[in-house]
């Protein structure tokens, strides 16, 4: 087979998606060649520029909160509690708004407890109390164990969509705050860190993610605040993954989260560039 490339680089932008692609962050591209590629053929991505469109709090991923309210004048057998589960609305927030939202549906879901909250910008830290009641939000492992005893609304314990990730709350066990002491969370309200690039045709298969994902072929690091255009580019000559001897026609690229969850971009478009180089295998 010839060591000579078809073609040295393609230009992909979502705007030319396929018709059936299922949106921007998870879709496929009608190459409008077939590219036979060489032996010893490798591929670099370069060039990406992908919008930072998705909310703190993402509809069916994070958006619940589980939480227990004890009296604590109750001690025989036990406090007395009420477990509930709050819905956050799917936005950005800053640490203000955030705690405000918190404490509101705190308020509601409980007919009118009275509930504090505040929010310290130096130390990214939200305190939490409600007027003559301990509280505490329950962590994701205390919510898929057997031993919290929990009497609200039932929920599906592989898909808790929980925003404990944005609270901080791993701590076992969970945390327990009143008005004396309230609880406290450091909020880290970026909920996607790195958005990892997937691809069930390009990748070779070589590559691993904490989860398992093998098909991974770009880890793209989030450094810039919402709203603005997240953009990555070759920084080393072994950032390559092997294509040799494949046939290309479509181009399927997802992007997802360390999760699996598909990014969503809210429709906006963005692109890449796919790098191609033969290389001597005698180095």
């Amino acid at each position: 087979m010839s060591n000579l490339l078809p073609i040295k680089k393609i230009y992909c932008d979502t705007k030319f998606r396929r018709a059936d692609s299922k949106s921007t962050s998870n879709f496929k591209i009608d190459l409008p060649q077939t590219l036979k590629l060489p032996d010893n053929c490798v591929f670099y991505i370069d060039d990406v520029s992908i919008p930072y469109a998705w909310h703190t709090v993402i509809q069916n991923v994070n958006d619940k909160l589980y939480f227990r309210l004890s009296d604590p004048s109750y001690v025989l057998p036990e406090y007395f509690h009420a477990d509930y589960t709050i819905t956050l609305d799917s936005k950005t927030y800053s640490g203000t708004q955030f705690v405000a939202m918190i404490v509101s549906k705190i308020t509601a879901v409980t007919g009118g407890a009275a509930t504090t909250g505040a929010y310290d910008t130096q130390s990214k830290r939200m305190s939490l109390s409600v007027a003559n009641m301990d509280i505490n939000f329950f962590t994701d492992k205390e919510l898929t164990g057997n031993d919290i005893s929990w009497g609200g609304i039932s929920y599906n314990t592989a898909n808790l969509y929980s925003a404990n990730e944005l609270l901080s709350n791993e701590l076992l066990p969970s945390p327990v705050g009143n008005t004396a002491n309230p609880a406290e969370y450091y909020l880290m309200l970026t909920p996607v860190r790195n958005i990892y690039m997937r691809s069930p045709n390009l990748s070779s298969f070589n590559t691993v993610g904490c989860n398992g994902m093998s098909n991974i072929i770009k880890k793209i690091a989030v450094n810039v605040p919402p709203g603005e255009m997240i953009t990555s580019y070759i920084t080393s000559s072994t950032d390559y993954l092997d294509c040799s001897r494949a046939t290309w026609k479509t181009v399927e690229v997802q992007l997802v989260d360390i999760n699996g969850n598909d990014i969503n971009l809210s429709g906006l478009n963005w692109s890449f560039s796919l790098l191609l180089d033969v290389m001597n295998p005698n180095i």
